[in-house]
């Protein structure tokens, strides 16, 4: 903060006595965008000792519009007047414009009484035409936050608001239009009103972010909402997702005990998933034909909690998605041994995330991979940091992949493959680079004291002009 160091210098220097004529404030003839966007960085006491340096300077201070109120780490007396100098600040500014307006707070039991003055605050944000409000705040003591200002939304400026507090989230149960077009929700405790009121009155909204919130039931209906990002780790039943201009949704759901779960996706212009967690076993995706990008990762503990009869209808949801990115649990959950191809049409590039290429995955691997006849592109991630723990990978050689009759082989043209323990994937290498007619490179990453695969994978009789590149890959 050159700017700042060099502004306190002059005010120093000028408690010292040195002649004014001597003192050049540079601050103050800086354009107010430029000013504003310093003070932007500095805490309230900061900003009230720039106040004080001249009259142009006090105009900077009264006339900021982006400002924070941060005190979650002093003690209770310090915290109490911190908080009462900072109602001096927002009535000495006035009406003046606020553009981001952030506080983070905790209040202990003693301090309680003081949530009534940030509401307050809040409410003065709204007079002053706020675009950006960010509130983290933390109840020591349950039961005694009231819930937001009603100015805020009604507060026609307001386009981005994020709230973490573990209150309930209490919207107006009347339509009350707004220009929303960010809402971040962590922690909050959200009723069946929070979704009427998506729906009536957020008609601006693009963006919705939800992260551990607390409900049974959610519906997320919008027209004009663009990104939707799920994080929980709840006993949520039914998640409902429906948006004509959708274009990305990201869902992470764990739940810890048994029972039905429910996921219904309208989206029919979604471009990019992704699914961490837990399959549920009624999932209804529809069509998504303008996919471009999906990446699923199923936990472990999904294969023993979770009914599968509906995973084909979800690999048809996704059957032309361009890029697919699955982890190797995702795909044993899905694929047994013998069961029918993957209807995936339009994949180009398929990323396999494992431990490694173990004797457990290659036949689900396969019958995900016989309905892929347009891959053109093929990366097997490992992760040599569960090296000793990682179940047994030898047994598939190349007469068993050419035994399978893989389509796509003609088809790759790239191919990259993370080597691990056992020898399952060099063995897919050779009978790529023995059999992939259009293949135009392959990248094999080997783990340290394992040099021998570089000759078992550069001894293969290659059918193409493919390039090999072989790097060391670091343990983690």
């Amino acid at each position: 903060m050159e700017n700042k160091h060099k502004l306190l210098a002059t005010a120093s220097s000028q408690d010292q006595g040195v002649c004014h004529d001597t003192i050049i404030d540079r601050f103050s003839t800086l354009p107010d965008e430029i000013a504003h966007h310093v003070l932007s960085m500095v805490d309230l006491r900061d900003l009230t000792r720039v106040g004080a340096v001249s009259k142009r300077c006090y105009d900077f201070y009264l006339s900021t519009p982006s400002f924070r109120f941060d005190s979650d780490y002093d003690n209770m007396q310090r915290k109490s007047n911190k908080m009462n100098c900072f109602d001096q600040f927002l009535r000495r500014r006035g009406n003046n414009k606020i553009h981001h307006f952030g506080i983070d707070l905790s209040f202990p039991a003693s301090l309680s009484c003081k949530v009534f003055q940030v509401m307050t605050w809040i409410d003065n944000a709204a007079r002053c035409s706020v675009e950006v409000l960010n509130l983290q705040l933390t109840m020591r003591s349950k039961g005694n936050m009231v819930g937001l200002p009603s100015s805020i939304f009604r507060c026609g400026s307001l386009r981005s608001l994020l709230v973490k507090m573990e209150e309930i989230f209490k919207v107006p149960s009347f339509p009350c239009p707004n220009n929303l077009q960010r809402l971040n929700l962590s922690y909050v405790r959200i009723d069946e009103e929070f979704s009427k009121w998506i729906s009536s009155s957020c008609k601006c909204i693009k963006e919705i972010k939800l992260s551990m919130v607390s409900t049974n039931n959610l519906t997320i209906e919008n027209s004009s909402l663009e990104s939707f990002t799920f994080v929980a780790c709840s006993n949520l039943c039914c998640l409902n997702i429906s948006g004509e201009k959708l274009e990305i949704i990201h869902i992470k759901w764990q739940f810890f005990n048994p029972g039905s779960r429910a996921l219904h996706i309208c989206a029919p212009n979604l471009k990019y998933l992704k699914w961490v967690g837990d399959l549920v076993s009624h999932p209804k995706l529809g069509k998504l034909l303008c996919l471009e990008k999906a990446e699923i990762f199923l936990e472990a503990k999904s294969i023993c909690v979770c009914d599968f009869h509906n995973a084909f209808e979800l690999l048809c949801s996704i059957c032309r998605v361009k890029a697919l990115i699955l982890s190797d649990k995702t795909i044993k959950a899905l694929f047994r041994e013998g069961s029918m191809a993957a209807p995936i049409f339009d994949t180009s590039y398929l990323r396999i995330n494992s431990a490694n290429l173990n004797n457990a995955l290659v036949p689900a691997m396969v019958s995900l991979m016989r309905g892929m006849s347009n891959l053109n592109t093929l990366d097997i991630k490992s992760d040599p940091s569960l090296f000793f723990l990682e179940p047994k990978a030898c047994g598939f050689n190349g007469k068993y992949w050419k035994s399978q009759n893989l389509d796509f082989v003609n088809q790759l043209k790239e191919v990259t493959i993370e080597l691990s323990n056992g020898n399952n994937a060099w063995q897919l290498a050779r009978f790529i680079l023995e059999h992939a007619q259009n293949l135009k490179k392959m990248t094999i990453f080997y783990l340290p004291r394992k040099l021998h695969v570089i000759d078992k994978v550069s001894n293969s009789k290659k059918v193409s002009s493919a390039t090999i590149d072989f790097h060391e890959k670091q343990w983690r």
